[in-house]
């Protein structure tokens, strides 16, 4: 029955003044804290013990009971678990562990093994050593979840730098409320550069403003310009920057999301066009779900992929099986996916024991002949259908 619009009299429910409430708050405050140093003065070693045993309890539940957060894909918990001995945060979405990170003093460490096999990558240092004087330096994630892999990595190579894309702001947020990407944004600084949007779309605009200006600053042409594979400044991953130029007056701050627009080659003090870098490795960790982000599955993302590299790069993603890794459909359609645009396609098999219903496979692409250390042979007709973003007809 709806509610005839009765206004509540002064002396009934929700009468009289907020100072009036304050007032009482405070008298019943006063009253309760005269009670506890009464019962402090009569028994005070069990009085302390009651309130620092809530206070414990209190922490505890704040700490380890179960959060709900909405985000784009749909309600994601996060919860602590007691895995082996070691007390797990995890984040679940759409019924699969998205991330996960351990506590205490382990933090920055991989729960997941497939995140360890990510580093396959840096076994390109010494291919790309050889031709621009440095390992892999400038990194590229798809993904972000809870950062894992970039934890890990970051503060286990000094010198690296990454961007982090991440589509879903709200992800963003439990990473670094709940993930400690607080912290690592204060110890890696600059070196860490959180993107905000799509990563097929940041792929493609990024690759279009490579073009540009290495169409406009051919290799050796601009003095004091860096070759396409060198690093700038730390964390300087948004398009345009450089060693050279200082971070403009209001832009973003470090660790800030941000995105790529589409826009003319950026343009230093001197008017001469600043080169957008490419980038040493990127790494696929993206997924809705249980299902991968199609986008960025095709020959059409390979290539876009492939043109933000630097020549020799690699090119990692995380491919999982079906039906306990009896069905490996998606795995052999990305290595033939990947085989039209790279000359070389490598499949790493990753052993997940404790968290893993089926099984991971890291497929690494590179055109340049490194070698990395696990990997299994196949053969020709291993290779499934290549995906392309129009399914012919």
């Amino acid at each position: 029955m709806a509610n005839g619009g009765i206004t509540p009299s002064p002396g009934g429910p929700g009468g009289g003044s907020f100072l009036e409430f304050i007032y009482t708050l405070a008298t019943v405050g006063l009253v309760f804290v005269i009670l506890i140093v009464v019962e402090l003065w009569k028994y005070p070693w069990q009085v302390s013990a009651f309130f620092a045993g809530c206070i414990f309890l209190g922490y505890i539940i704040m700490r380890f009971w179960p959060h709900t957060v909405k985000t784009g894909q749909g309600r994601a918990f996060i919860y602590t678990l007691l895995i082996e001995g070691r007390l797990v945060r995890v984040f679940r979405l759409g019924g699969v562990y998205q991330s996960a990170t351990n506590l205490g003093f382990h933090w920055a460490e991989p729960v997941f093994a497939y995140h360890r096999a990510f580093d396959a990558v840096f076994e390109a240092d010494r291919v790309l050593t050889s031709m621009y004087g440095h390992g892999v330096r400038r990194v590229l994630a798809l993904g972000g979840g809870g950062f894992a892999w970039p934890k890990h990595a970051l503060l286990a190579r000094p010198d690296l730098v990454m961007g982090v894309v991440e589509l879903d702001p709200k992800v963003i947020e439990c990473a670094e409320a709940w993930f400690y990407v607080e912290r690592l944004k204060k110890l890696a600084k600059r070196r860490l550069h959180i993107i905000e949007g799509d990563g097929r779309a940041y792929l493609e605009e990024r690759a279009e403003l490579i073009a540009q200006t290495e169409h406009l600053l051919p290799e050796g042409d601009a003095a004091g310009e860096a070759r396409a594979g060198e690093p700038c400044a730390e964390g300087a991953l948004e398009a345009g920057a450089s060693a050279e130029e200082p971070r403009a007056e209001g832009a973003p701050a470090e660790g800030a999301s941000t995105g790529i627009a589409k826009r003319p080659a950026h343009r230093g003090r001197s008017g001469r066009p600043r080169r957008t870098r490419r980038f040493d490795a990127i790494v696929n960790d993206t997924f809705t779900g249980d299902e991968p982000v199609r986008a960025l599955a095709t020959v059409e993302a390979a290539r876009a992929v492939r043109d933000c590299l630097v020549s020799g790069g690699v090119y990692a993603m995380n491919v999982v099986s079906r039906d306990d890794g009896q069905d490996l459909t998606f795995l052999r359609d990305e290595v033939a996916t990947l085989a039209e645009v790279f000359a070389h396609v490598h499949v790493l098999p990753v052993e997940e024991t404790v968290w893993a219903g089926e099984d991971n496979y890291i497929v690494l692409a590179t055109d340049a002949q490194t070698v990395f250390d696990g990997t299994i042979p196949y053969e020709e007709d291993f290779l499934g259908t290549p995906m392309h973003d129009e399914e012919p007809a």
